[in-house]
């Protein structure tokens, strides 16, 4: 079939521009994620994991920034489907919390069941989700509908990365993430965030990276108010991976085998 040479420089043309989109370097937000990434195991670390069991702990402080408590949270996780346990003590007893990845909620406190109306039940996916989340940065940044943006240097003194979310990514795929670099690490000095809904931006450090496996994740996170004195810290520690977690620990009681 022969073609008018009008139509053949159209068809060049478009035959350029595509070529030249899929040799586009990547954007500046893309390039310091990509070298958070590559510092922190390379785009198939997370995929190495099938189950991880760590520890949380929740140091709170007053209004000083002295301690005042501090609780662990106990975790356990798989993956395919990805599924969550959690285990902590409250003034009021023992709490494990646990879904199963196919629809199934439930919690027990002091070893009795909760009704699905409660609080306990009701926020185990949010939770199980965000234990699940933290850990698998920056990963997880790569995930489908995960939208990055690049920001110039702001109050902060620092470029970073806004994260936002496509509708219905996640629990609360409204919520707003701003990622801060220096030239000195490729990892996020301080994360920034806006819960949907909210106009209120909380602010969070980010230090002791710490490696397990094939995966680097981040030690401690500590929030800090407008005054520069922290308010909370979250510590994870005892990271263990892919040890065998059996399927039945995710199922309610009262449906593991006997």
């Amino acid at each position: 079939m022969r073609f008018p040479l009008r139509h053949l420089l159209i068809i060049l043309a478009v035959g350029l521009v595509a070529l030249g989109c899929q040799n586009e370097p990547p954007g500046p937000a893309d390039q310091l994620i990509d070298s958070w990434i590559a510092a922190a195991g390379g785009p198939d670390a997370w995929d190495q994991v099938k189950d991880i069991r760590y520890t949380v702990t929740t140091v709170w402080f007053d209004s000083t920034g002295t301690e005042v408590r501090r609780r662990p949270r106990f975790v356990w996780g798989k993956k395919g489907p990805q599924r969550a346990l959690i285990e902590r003590d409250e003034t009021e007893g023992h709490y494990v919390q646990a879904h199963d990845g196919r629809g199934s909620t439930w919690a027990t406190l002091n070893g009795e069941s909760l009704a699905d109306t409660t609080k306990a039940v009701r926020e185990v996916l949010y939770i199980g989700a965000d234990v699940m989340y933290w850990i698998g940065l920056p990963y997880k940044l790569r995930d489908p509908g995960v939208n990055l943006s690049y920001v110039p240097a702001d109050s902060t003194g620092y470029p970073g990365v806004k994260v936002t979310f496509g509708e219905g990514v996640g629990e609360h795929s409204g919520d707003r993430y701003f990622y801060y670099f220096t030239q000195e690490a490729p990892e996020p000095l301080e994360v920034h965030y806006i819960e949907e809904g909210r106009t209120s931006v909380s602010r969070t450090r980010w230090r002791d990276f710490q490696k397990a496996g094939p995966i680097t994740y981040v030690g401690t996170r500590t929030w800090y108010n407008d005054r520069g004195i922290n308010t909370k810290r979250l510590i994870i520690s005892d990271v263990v991976l892919n040890n065998g977690i059996p399927d039945s620990l995710f199922q309610r009681p009262g449906l593991r085998a006997r």
